[in-house]
């Protein structure tokens, strides 16, 4: 790609700073090793991360072996319209088993990936492309099932049951043969267009979300890597074929006409490599961005929510304590009336039983009076009595 240009070094540079920070937030915290839609499939036995690696490496695999039957064919044929339709296997056929291979979430991947090597069985056995390479037809059948036989390598490595289900498998088969591949440049429906519900990409959680987005930084450089790893063959490969649309042309002027046009192509191919990375890079920052953003929002509306708990709880716990003290200060005042009725009870209970005492003691004191006053005449009578015969 040559040296860098200063916008693509600063771009160069903020992908960095976003990297080293993402990696540095997520020392910090823990992240689910698992996607959305493998969420949704307990029968799976890797991570996320796992999973896609893998499915880089199966695209890797599925995409030598369409090289390699294209070029068996051109090899063997000479037949124009055959080594054409081979040269179109492989300039579309690879760019297609990448996409597959790079869909965001590894799960998605993993079933694209399959759903595509069925199609293009299809489409070599019994499809569109049934007669594409002639005599050489046995070569990409038999591509076609060795791409197959890989995926069902893939998919005894990550699932518990080392197979597909047979009703998922069957599944599968009804949707690819309802969706079959068109022409030799092998247009196809991709599995984002099944129901996305049955693939497990409702669960928008928040700890989902920040797993999906610690995987796509980790997978960044994987992606890049794998995308660089096809562009020259792309090149050379468009190259060819416009060069065999040269040749069969049946004029000079269309020979130099579809030469310059090849050269524009190649050109335009070799200028716009960088910025199709580039664009990939810049719309997987967006999606990050937008993904960090609604993260954000869901922290933001989960801390509103817990504070209000919070308060909810705070208000009752202030009603309870106040309703307590209340009930408290209810009794005391009942209890401290009820001490002062019995104070008032025993002093009038002792009121009473002293003037009772008092009016008893008084009475003994004047019999005891009279006793005395009684003793005092009688004594005094008698000592008259005797003073009287005495005298006499």
């Amino acid at each position: 790609m040559g040296s860098l240009t200063p916008p693509a070094l600063v771009r160069l540079l903020r992908v960095t700073a976003v990297v080293t920070s993402a990696l540095a937030a997520g020392a910090c915290a823990k992240v689910p090793t698992q996607s959305a839609s493998m969420q949704a499939s307990p029968n799976l036995l890797v991570s996320a991360n796992q999973l896609q690696l893998q499915c880089f490496e199966v695209g890797r695999i599925v995409s030598t072996i369409i090289e390699q039957a294209a070029d068996s064919i051109m090899v063997v044929s000479t037949d124009p319209v055959v080594r054409r339709n081979a040269l179109l296997w492989k300039i579309t056929g690879i760019p297609l088993v990448q996409e597959a291979a790079l869909r965001n979430d590894p799960m998605v991947a993993a079933v694209d990936l399959l759903a595509f090597t069925l199609q293009q069985q299809d489409h070599f056995t019994s499809g569109s492309g049934r007669e594409a390479f002639g005599p050489e037809q046995a070569i990409a059948v038999a591509a076609a099932r060795q791409a197959i036989d890989e995926m069902m390598v893939l998919a005894s490595r990550v699932l518990r049951t080392g197979r597909m289900s047979a009703s998922a498998d069957a599944d599968l088969r009804a949707w690819t043969a309802s969706h079959p591949m068109q022409g030799p440049a092998l247009r196809r429906i991709s599995i984002l267009a099944a129901d996305w519900d049955a693939l497990g990409l409702s669960d928008k959680t928040l700890t989902a979300a920040i797993g999906e987005v610690d995987r796509r930084l980790a997978n960044l450089s994987f992606r890049l890597s794998y995308l660089n790893e096809t562009l020259a063959a792309q090149a050379r490969w468009n190259a060819e074929l416009a060069a065999e649309d040269a040749m069969s042309a049946p004029r000079v002027d269309s020979l130099l006409g579809t030469g310059a046009a090849t050269m524009r192509s190649v050109g335009a191919l070799a200028d716009e490599a960088p910025a199709l990375i580039d664009r990939q890079r810049e719309a997987m920052m967006r999606d990050i961005d937008g993904e960090r953003i609604a993260m954000m929002r869901d922290i933001d509306r989960q801390r509103a929510l817990a504070f209000q708990e919070v308060a909810a709880q705070r208000e009752a716990l202030e009603a309870a304590l106040t309703a307590e003290r209340v009930a408290l200060m209810e009794q005391v005042g009942q209890e401290r009336a009820a001490a002062f009725l019995a104070a008032d009870s025993l002093a009038q209970r002792s009121i009473d039983r002293s003037g009772s005492v008092m009016r008893r003691l008084g009475w003994q004191l004047a019999l005891t009076a009279l006793i005395v006053v009684a003793a005092l005449l009688g004594s005094g009578l008698i000592l008259i009595n005797r003073w009287h015969g005495t005298a006499a």
